[in-house]
Order: C-alpha cells, then structure tokens, then sequence
C-alpha cells in the first residue's frame, strides 16, 4: 500500500523536484471525507490521453509518463477533505524519519467534467515569495529534493487559497459517470 502511496506522488510532482509540505493533512481543522464523492468519481482523461479511474474509495491511474498506480485507497496515510468548494487530496511522505503531506487542491469544474489537480510549486519564486509573505512558518529541510515545512494558521489558509499559491499541474476531462 505504500509503494502505491509513494508511486502516486511521482505523478503530482510533475511541476518541480522541490516540494512544500506540511505536518498535518490540509486544512487542519477539516474532517477527513470517508468516501470520495460522486462529482469526482468516474473515468477521466488527461491531456496525454491517459486514464484516471475514481471510485467511492480508491483511484487508479494509467500513464505512460510513470509507473501505473492501481487502487490508492483513502486511508491513514491518503487522505481527501473537503473546505470551500475545494477538495484536498493529502499524502503522506516520509522525510528525514519523519512523516509529512504533500498537499493537492481537486478543483471541478463544468458540473463535474473537468478536474484540475494544483499543488505548491516552490520552484515559482514569485509564489514562494508570496507564501513568505503570508507566514514566516516556512522551515527548510536540508535534503535531496528540497522540502519547505509549512504549517499554516487558519487565517493564512485563507489567504494561500484567495492568492493562488497553488499552481495547476494536471487537468482531466471526464469521459464516462459510474452509474
């Protein structure tokens, strides 16, 4: 299960090496979903043409550019909330021996055919900058990629959403609705 957990994140990390993470699944204060809800299941395409199946509990994903990850369950270390009209799909990493999240925002659009995947791009120096500016709670972890620590109040939560501090990685076309 966690090689599925690791492999998944070679997908997202598709806009830097360098990725910012934070202590605790995103945003804090939000309960987990126990289920992934119906506007995000179904089949989609991205624009390679590949595959992304969403389930009521699991995804699999089938690409050419990465090692095809099949049923990623929500669980302990996978984690979707919901805040805002947004959902956030959590994952678990281990840095240093330690246990972190790299953070995803979901983003629907037209009634739930479209889905746009967006992450914290530290490589965007003007988004870095702009993070910066919200909170000074960024720690740097000397490693192989670089990490930035971030662990965000509430109210600069708010600000990293109404700012665009994520940057739209992948997007996806819905094809088909389980029925």
């Amino acid at each position: 299960m966690k090689r599925l957990i690791y492999s998944l994140a070679l997908v997202f990390l598709l806009a830097s090496c360098d990725q910012v993470i934070f202590p605790e699944p995103q945003p804090e204060k939000v309960k987990p979903l126990k289920e992934i809800p119906g506007e995000l299941q179904g089949v989609f395409l991205d624009h390679n043409g590949d595959s992304l199946f969403v389930y009521e509990h699991s995804f699999s994903y089938y690409t050419d550019e990465f090692t095809a990850m099949k049923n990623v369950y929500l669980s302990d270390s996978a984690v979707l909330k919901k805040y805002q009209k947004k959902y956030f799909f959590n994952m678990m990493i281990r840095v240093d021996k330690e246990s972190y999240w790299l953070t995803y925002i979901l983003e629907t659009h037209d009634q739930g055919n479209e889905m746009d995947v967006y992450t914290m791009d530290p490589g965007d120096i003007v988004k870095l900058a702009k993070l910066q500016e919200i909170t000074s709670k960024i720690k740097d972890i000397e490693e192989e990629p670089a990490y930035y620590l971030f662990d965000p109040k509430k109210r600069d939560y708010k600000k990293i959403i109404a700012d665009t501090i994520f940057t739209k990685v992948i997007g996806f076309r819905k094809i088909s609705a389980w029925e």
